[in-house]
């Protein structure tokens, strides 16, 4: 139900004001978006002219993910422009250390607390997951600047790419049972232990659950992150048709929660 979000979105902020919501992307765009995603005001800042905001994202995007971290012709030409970055912002001094050095800010300049972009896709209401990062520790702020940016983009289905062994499991769960896909389209850097999942956004009754943790008790089969034999099965199956769920909280003491949703 979208008035639980809006509750717990604006519970989020209330205990923590010193954050804001903004959207960083082409003024061709604000139109289709949702500037009040569950009742949280974005601020759309105007990627033509804000280079420096873009600047700030790109040298914490390279610091979250080193090697594979976006290039500055991606960022301008497959974030930016097709789409918006939805942030979270606060003053410097809330940022992990080495955030806070990298940015080289005084302690109360705005900077980038947390950043979420999905990008479009062919088929309508369906975002990829593509860049999800946060450098405020202890506050949920990846689960929320991705439920919040995917609300501000009107997404109704997002398929993503992760690790089994990745603690973001436990983030990108906290919106729901974690659809797995199959493999890779292309292949990946880690392509062994990645796949493609999706997460039904339609449900805000059950988004909100799973914001809540409210789904963590479902019977699940444990399999450790290492199997890679069994963890490739499922994809297999996955491919040829059958519903295998990673459900909340999706990892659990080096093990992913897999269960499988029986036909209709």
């Amino acid at each position: 139900m979208a008035g639980e979000l809006a509750s717990l979105a604006q519970a989020f902020f209330a205990a923590a004001p010193e954050l804001s919501l903004q959207a960083l992307g082409s003024g061709v765009h604000v139109p289709s978006l949702d500037l009040s995603p569950y009742g949280i005001p974005v601020k759309h800042l105007l990627a033509e002219h804000n280079a420096e905001l873009a600047r700030q994202y790109l040298t914490l995007n390279q610091l979250a993910f080193g090697g594979i971290g976006v290039p500055r012709w991606v960022l301008s030409d497959l974030y930016l422009l097709p789409g918006a970055i939805g942030l979270l912002r606060c003053p410097a001094r809330l940022l992990k250390a080495p955030a806070r050095e990298r940015l080289l800010l005084a302690d109360e300049e705005p900077a980038i607390g947390a950043a979420c972009y999905v990008a479009p896709s062919l088929t309508p209401g369906l975002f990829v997951g593509v860049s999800l990062f946060s450098f405020l520790p202890g506050r949920s702020a990846s689960a929320w600047v991705k439920l919040l940016t995917l609300g501000m983009v009107r997404a109704k289905r997002l398929r993503g790419v992760t690790q089994w062994d990745n603690p973001a499991v436990r983030v990108h769960s906290r919106l729901g049972p974690m659809r797995l896909v199959g493999r890779v389209p292309g292949g990946h850097e880690y392509d062994e232990r990645t796949f493609v999942y999706e997460t039904d956004l339609s449900d805000e009754a059950r988004v909100a659950r799973a914001m809540l943790r409210g789904d963590a008790a479902l019977p699940a089969v444990r399999i450790p992150v290492t199997d890679l034999l069994s963890l490739g099965t499922l994809l297999d199956r996955a491919e040829a048709g059958a519903r295998l769920e990673l459900v909340p909280p999706g990892q659990d003491d080096g093990h992913v929660l897999v269960r499988e949703v029986p036909p209709g």
